[in-house]
């Protein structure tokens, strides 16, 4: 079931507290930024379902890290997910035609 389609407050805090993305991530992490095409391609597809499903766990999970998701017109840009740390330094991970549950691996990794 996903998030859009549950119905009760107990239902959506189910869905918040399980499945991927649903975890602490490291203390040093101050910001995670997604970038992606509003419309086009599909390589922006896994962005698009990523920021559905799994960013509301990961946000629910982790509400001392800021979050920011720029959505563009340009159908030419490659889709990208930004961990920023408290001491200034930041990974960029590109995702274009990634799956949501890959990307959200791959956020934990970059975090630890």
């Amino acid at each position: 079931m996903s998030l859009r389609a549950a119905q009760s407050t107990r239902e959506i805090l189910k869905h918040l507290t399980s499945g991927p993305g649903a975890s602490k991530l490291s203390s040093n992490v101050s910001k995670i930024a997604l970038t992606f095409a509003l419309k086009g391609k599909n390589e922006s597809a896994g962005a698009r379902h990523f920021l559905q499903e799994n960013l509301p766990r990961i946000q629910y999970n982790n509400p001392n890290i800021e979050y920011e998701v720029t959505k563009v017109l340009d159908t030419t840009i490659k889709p990208t997910v930004a961990v920023h740390f408290a001491n200034g330094t930041s990974k960029v991970i590109e995702i274009p035609k990634v799956q949501s549950n890959a990307i959200v691996d791959q956020v934990f990794a970059a975090s630890a």
